[in-house]
Order: C-alpha cells, then structure tokens, then sequence
C-alpha cells in the first residue's frame, strides 16, 4: 500500500510543461482577441463615414440640391465624433460640435499629428474622411461615389478621396 500512494498524482515537470502550454495558448488567444477588436473598430469608422453619404443626399435633396454646410450639420458632425471616439477609445475633450475636424489621439505612432476627421463641401461636392483604427490610414467617402481607405487625408479646398 505505501508504494500504490508514492505513485500517484504528476510530477513537477509535467506540471511545468502543462502550464507552459497554457501559456502558449492564452498568448495566442489574446493577440487574435487584438486583431479582432481592432478589425472591429475599423468596421464601425467605415460604417459611420458610410453613413455620412446617406447624410448627404438627404441633405442635397432637402437643401436646393446643394451640398453647401453639409459639414456643419448635426447628423454629419455626430458621425465624424462617433468615428473618433470609436479610434480614440474614450471622448475627445477637444472636439466642439459644429466645427468639421477632429483629432484621434490614439495614433499608431503615438502622435496626434495628421490624425484627423474631417469634412469638406462645396455647393456640388464633398468629401469625409476619418482615421482608422489598426492602421495609419484613413477611410474616405466622397459624392463621386468613392469608398476606400487612404495614406492620406484630403486637403481642404479637395473634394475627393485621395
């Protein structure tokens, strides 16, 4: 009977190596959670910047058949807000409503600089464009019916998607 006893349950080693499996795995799953989450936030920029062109022909057709102070509306200046909390994980304190650029903070460098949304409208053009979350790109949609991710972001006085 003393020797049934001494034989039983794991030994250090095999305990170690069970635990460093599951390391493994945890570390796998987390960084696949990561890319998840940032594929996700991607979505919701390009679904708010999509959502500014449903904006804008309704506030073509209501506004004489003019895109002029598209940018200004509540609805279009909600849905550039909404992209950059969205990057920017938290409110921006800086952004004030009615103004057509703001900063995301959350860069993948680091720096604020050159990461902005913004909005441009002419009488018979616009553009919106808002910064993505996994990437140092931005998303853009303008009234010639373009959809697609930039390096850059238009400058103002441009009315399409670079």
């Amino acid at each position: 009977m003393n020797k049934s006893m001494l034989t039983r349950g794991f030994t250090l080693i095999e305990l170690l190596v069970v635990i460093a499996i599951i390391g493994i795995l945890a570390a796998v799953v987390i960084g696949s959670l990561n890319d998840a989450r940032s594929g996700g936030q991607d979505a919701s920029v390009k679904q708010s910047t999509a959502n500014i062109r449903s904006q804008a022909e309704l506030w073509y057709n209501s506004n004489g058949y003019s895109y002029a102070n598209l940018c200004t509306q509540t609805s279009v200046d909600g849905l550039l807000s909404a992209a950059i909390d969205v990057v920017n994980g938290t409110d921006y304190a800086g952004a004030t409503h009615g103004v057509s650029t703001y900063v995301a903070l959350n860069t993948i460098t680091g720096a604020a600089s050159g990461r902005t949304a913004a909005c441009h409208a002419d009488e018979t053009r616009y553009v919106a464009v808002a910064p993505l979350a996994s990437v140092a790109e931005f998303w853009c949609v303008d009234s010639t019916g373009a959809s697609k991710q930039s390096a850059t972001a238009p400058a103002s006085g441009t009315y399409v998607c670079p």
